[in-house]
């Protein structure tokens, strides 16, 4: 009875919530993916071998856009036959056959034109360009799959493209054929599961730089920066000049680097950089114009480990990538450029999160449907300041020795907030609870009116929480106050907390709230 109640409490906490619409039904282990790449237009020819593990006898539903035409669905037994398969717009039902437990093939042939997860283009010198750019569910736009973060799998890529084109994908290149009409297939493979949201190849003429392997000590990690030519030199002087650097110092706070190697690739995205595990995109503008920030380079390096090999398991928790992203580039900062430049970044997360509108929602937004609008200031400064605030609660051997935990347990797997919690308390000693369930379930932050008064020779110093009654009331175990060069701590605690201090003949001239700021907390006089 205690284990059931204990059970249903966790699956009622908002910390271990799932509130996707779609979570993925079976286990998807493999994606054989073959490819051929056209001339011209985004008409494309694709067979995609999976191999499942199935969860029950329910059969598979996949999704894949409806510009593609399937030619054909093979599973065994099923012979392939039109009746065997059936298809409503995007989604695809393949009956299984099997019982849970059994593993299943399925090949699927289709062609037709992409709409949606490729990106087809042109760079400045006229060359064809295509880059596979799946966040954070349009890898159905190509690749018919489970499109989940939670459904990871291991990839071979089987690519061809036509004349002076280079093919960049997940993974280590195996080999590249030469057809007889001059085009190549270019054979990728990683070994490692993945998140289809991360699953990539780029195609383009490309200006490779090998930049040597890094991180030796702990695990060698090969790097390579793919540009456009004219964009070569700049970029591997200007924003990449430090990756060795940077890899070896996340493999040391957090632990080896995931996988076999890793390439930063110019690339038409969306986004500013996309972390595809094992070949990062960055945006071919900024870099073109010197935009490119290091800052940049870091979050999506940082991403390998935290977003690519610990994946969240379900969208609403996506503070447990772009978060822990945003944290470690400041805390690249902080490496490269000392305390001040951690203090610099950190500061400049607070003043997103203070400037937002996002705050009126906490940051596990279970009611939130549009997974676009999750790329907000919730999920990456505030979701940073998360982390900041535990790591100066616990202290920094517990808190590095959490994340070293978090990471260890969770690669190449996926995680909730929950989990991640239960991993710190270990590390800490300490039951964080409620610590986590203030900071993701709360909006907001606090606001503190600090007053004080003499009273028969002693201080009495009171802090009101004057935040918006809907965003709650925080708890603030030993915060500092400096005051007039002294520094005190409190445990702040409900709407009003009053303390009375002895060492003081008059009031105070200044009362400076967490001078050493460890909390997202704003003083309003």
């Amino acid at each position: 009875m205690i284990a059931a109640l204990l059970l249903l409490q966790a699956v009622q906490s908002p910390l271990a919530a799932r509130a996707d619409t779609a979570p993925p039904v079976h286990d998807a282990l493999h994606y054989d993916i073959t490819l051929v790449i056209p001339d011209t237009g985004n008409h494309v020819v694709g067979q995609i071998e999976t191999t499942w593990r199935l969860a029950s006898d329910a059969g598979l539903q996949l999704t894949l856009d409806s510009s593609l035409f399937v030619v054909r669905i093979i599973t065994p037994g099923a012979g392939g036959r039109r009746g065997d398969w059936a298809r409503k717009n995007d989604l695809i039902h393949v009956p299984s056959h099997r019982k849970a437990g059994d593993t299943l093939l399925t090949r699927i042939r289709y062609h037709g034109p992409v709409r949606k997860g490729m990106v087809f283009g042109r760079n400045p010198a006229g060359g064809r360009t295509v880059f596979a750019d799946n966040w954070p569910d349009r890898a159905r736009g190509w690749l018919p799959s489970q499109d989940h973060p939670a459904d990871k799998a291991t990839a071979a890529f089987h690519i061809e493209v036509g004349p002076g084109l280079e093919v960049i994908a997940n993974g280590v290149l195996e080999k590249v054929d030469t057809l007889v009409n001059r085009r190549t297939v270019w054979h990728y493979r990683i070994r490692q599961p993945i998140p289809t949201y991360t699953m990539v190849f780029g195609v383009a003429p490309f200006a490779v730089t090998e930049a040597g392997k890094s991180a030796c000590a702990v695990r060698c990690v090969p790097q390579s920066v793919w540009t456009y030519a004219a964009d070569s030199a700049a970029a591997v002087n200007g924003p990449f000049r430090r990756i060795g650097e940077m890899v070896e110092f996340f493999s040391r706070t957090f632990g080896e680097f995931p996988y076999d190697q890793l390439a930063h690739v110019q690339a038409a995205t969306l986004f500013g950089g996309m972390e595809n595990a094992g070949a990062i995109w960055y945006d071919e503008r900024a870099i073109a114009a010197g935009r490119l920030s290091e800052g940049t380079v870091a979050h999506e390096i940082g991403h390998q480990w935290f977003g690519d090999a610990v994946t969240e398991g379900d969208w609403h928790h996506l503070w447990l990538s772009e978060g822990f992203a945003t944290y470690l580039a400041a805390l690249w900062a902080g490496h490269a450029g000392g305390d001040s430049a951690l203090v610099a970044e950190m500061r400049g997360a607070a003043r997103s999160v203070f400037g937002s509108k996002d705050t009126e929602r906490p940051i596990l937004d279970l009611q939130a449907t549009d997974l676009m609008g999750l790329l907000n200031t919730n999920n990456y400064p505030k979701g940073a300041w998360v982390l900041h605030s535990l790591r100066g609660i616990v202290g920094d051997s517990a808190f590095f020795r959490g994340m070293r935990d978090y990471y260890a347990t969770y690669r190449n797997g996926n995680a909730l907030s929950d989990d991640f919690v239960r991993v710190m308390g270990k590390a800490s000693g300490q039951d964080l609870g409620w610590y986590f369930t203030q900071a993701l379930t709360q909006p907001g932050y606090p606001v503190l009116e600090v007053s004080s008064r003499m009273s028969a020779g002693r201080l009495i110093l009171t802090l009101r929480q004057a935040q918006k009654a809907e965003w709650g009331l925080y708890r603030m175990p030993g915060l500092e106050l400096l005051m007039d060069g002294q520094l005190i701590r409190v445990d702040v605690e409900g709407r009003e907390t009053s303390v009375t201090l002895d060492g003081f003949k008059a009031k105070p001239k200044r009362i400076e709230v967490d001078p050493e700021e460890w909390w997202l907390v704003r003083q309003s006089n």
